[in-house]
């Protein structure tokens, strides 16, 4: 349950925040102009970058609003205090990102999908181990989708998970700060 990472990375939807951005980019789009539902399909066969980038363009996330998990935040600021860099890494589309982080003011840098790569799963955590080398930081996460990630990690923090997440992470140096109700 040790770190010496000095590189603290975040997942934002159901880790730092208690909510999924695409689930609610897609409601607010598709609640404003319903006759765009057959245009979503086309632009998810684009790739869910491409999903994310034209939802964005329709739809702006009021980030004061959002439910922030004060667990997570709390431990972003021990780990500040403790030295980390901090960076927000998230497969949401990198516009409601930046604007997670300038709201928050937690953040050292920022990792986000954008129209031509969705940042989840192996890409994520190939595109951390390209930034920092494998092993050299910390990952909050929430999901199996993070499994990648969590075995890059020199600790896997785990965030609101299942009883199957918690089984699967068994092997990995891990802290779980909190665990589905």
């Amino acid at each position: 349950m040790k770190s010496s990472s000095n590189n603290l990375i975040v997942d934002l939807d159901h880790t730092l925040i208690d909510a999924d951005l695409l689930v609610k980019s897609s409601i607010g789009v598709l609640k404003k102009s319903p006759w765009l539902l057959l245009n979503y399909f086309l632009w998810l066969s684009k790739g869910k970058g491409n999903l994310k980038d034209q939802l964005v363009k329709r739809f702006e996330i009021n980030v004061t609003n959002l439910p922030y998990n004060q667990t997570v935040i709390d431990y972003i600021l021990q780990r500040k205090n403790n030295g980390s860099r901090v960076i927000l890494a998230t497969a949401s589309h990198k516009n409601y990102a930046f604007a997670i982080a300038k709201h928050l003011q937690l953040f050292d840098d920022v990792m986000a999908t954008n129209k031509d790569l969705n940042l989840s799963s192996y890409v994520k955590a190939e595109k951390l181990i390209e930034r920092f080398g494998k092993g050299n930081f910390d990952y909050v996460g929430d999901h199996m989708r993070d499994l990648p990630v969590w075995e890059a990690s020199k600790l896997s923090i785990l965030v609101n998970v299942s009883r199957r997440v918690i089984s699967r992470t068994e092997h990995l140096n891990r802290l779980i700060i909190s665990t589905k109700r």
